[in-house]
């Protein structure tokens, strides 16, 4: 039996008053309003965190492991992202808070900075001196840019560069080396991931391009934050910074399409403004554009959802900590052989992402077909100005629920009115003003 799908954005109805701030935000129109609640549509929900960051009452929260989740391995790796360092006042090193993390109880700290190294690498001086790629090459490192094109943009999944995240590679050769150095074996390994994101934690749960997961668990960055700060300058500060200035600026929109020295880019932050992009590279707008760079966050990553610092000073932090380190030069034996990895698929996708169809309205094409007549019918006698009142986002989204069989009560509030008003206008004698439903 096929496991039910998991995601890490959830509703806590006890604190939702049935506004519309999550409803008009939702990028994929996975947000219904029924009986003064809001609803989420699993299947339609790609975990962006777009309706955490704008629910006034906190009624949408993530989902993501407790720090006990240490206890469950023997021996336990802890990546952080590294948009934490920019969680911290300015005369923090990024030593002092790797080694701060170190002593919540982990057994060692990698940087994400190593897959991020890598793939600049793989990408730069392999895959884009490839004469048959289709561009413009998308990077999918961001989880939800992933899960919506997959969702909304199908035709565009061909362009997906076919490599792991800098996380999952990480990952891999940290349990890898900590296999060699401890002889435990995989499964007694846990490596945590402390993300700004909440679709991070969905990606490990299910995964999407690979057939599983190398992480065994998410913290968010605002569960870890204090114990972080408590462990500061609590003894000696280890050396374990292995990033460099490239991979630092990473996590900051723009920065992939620097580090991997593209010229004829584009980094679109904020996860409605990549849409309006991605629309125009569908329609093959942007036919001379060689790479995309699409971050769900308005900033890149420094604006997650489960993030502590304003995104801006964050991100100022980032860049400051990003000038004491060194830039990303390989050798070339370490180049060839990671591009070897790529070659031998260790670190490419394993899966094919298939579409995930959301807008089909039965499974039997005659029906559908039928199906979306009535919802043209339907919008003749609609307002069109989309208000939400109804409890979907748009008029079509309510004419489609009416059609599915998915709103039993569904009502034009603003329909209903106008009604009545000319059949009072009507009443009064006032001929010529009732409007004829039929038209727009």
């Amino acid at each position: 039996m096929e496991n039910q799908y998991f995601h890490s954005v959830i509703l806590k109805e006890d604190r939702c008053i049935g506004c519309t701030n999550c409803l008009k935000a939702c990028p994929t129109e996975a947000i219904r309003v029924r009986d003064g609640k809001a609803r989420i549509i699993g299947e339609r929900c790609i975990d962006c965190g777009e309706c955490i960051r704008l629910c006034p009452n906190k009624a949408k929260s993530a989902v993501t492991d407790s720090l006990d989740i240490i206890k469950r391995f023997k021996y336990t790796i802890a990546i952080p992202s590294m948009v934490l360092y920019g969680q911290f006042a300015g005369n923090v090193g990024i030593n002092e808070m790797l080694t701060a993390i170190k002593r919540i109880g982990f057994d060692e700290v990698y940087e994400a900075a190593l897959g991020i190294d890598i793939i600049s690498n793989v990408i730069s001086r392999h895959i884009l001196k490839k004469p048959d790629i289709r561009k413009p090459l998308i990077n999918a490192t961001c989880p939800a840019i992933l899960r919506l094109i997959q969702v909304r943009f199908p035709e565009l999944i061909p362009n997906i560069i076919d490599i792991e995240t800098p996380m999952e590679i990480t990952a891999r050769l940290a349990k890898q080396e900590a296999v060699r150095k401890t002889g435990l074996p995989m499964e007694e390994i846990g490596v945590i991931f402390i993300s700004p994101c909440t679709a991070r934690m969905t990606s490990i749960r299910n995964p999407l391009g690979i057939e599983r997961s190398y992480m065994d668990g998410v913290v968010s960055m605002k569960t870890i934050y204090g114990e972080i700060l408590r462990n500061l300058n609590n003894g000696p500060t280890e050396n374990l910074v292995r990033g460099t200035k490239d991979a630092l600026l990473w996590p900051i929109i723009g920065g992939q399409s620097v580090s991997l020295g593209i010229e004829n880019y584009l980094a679109v932050d904020g996860i409605h403004e990549v849409i309006k992009v991605l629309e125009e590279i569908e329609m093959e707008k942007l036919e001379d554009l060689e790479f995309f760079e699409g971050m769900a966050c308005i900033g890149g990553c420094v604006g997650g959802p489960l993030t502590l610092e304003n995104p801006f000073i964050a991100r100022s932090r980032i860049r400051s900590l990003a000038k004491g380190l060194p830039g990303n030069q390989p050798t070339d034996e370490a180049v060839a052989h990671q591009i070897r990895m790529y070659e031998d698929g260790f670190i490419r996708l394993t899966e094919k992402i298939e579409p995930k169809e959301i807008t089909r309205l039965d499974e039997d094409i005659a029906k559908s077909i039928k199906k979306m007549e009535m919802i043209k019918e339907m919008m003749k006698y609609l307002p069109g100005i989309d208000c939400g009142v109804c409890g979907a986002p748009t008029c079509r989204a309510f004419a489609e629920d009416i059609v599915k069989g998915e709103n039993q009560k569904a009502i034009c509030i603003v329909k209903t009115m106008e009604n009545l008003k000319n059949k009072k206008n009507a009443g009064n004698g006032k001929e010529g003003q009732n409007v004829n439903q039929g038209r727009e």
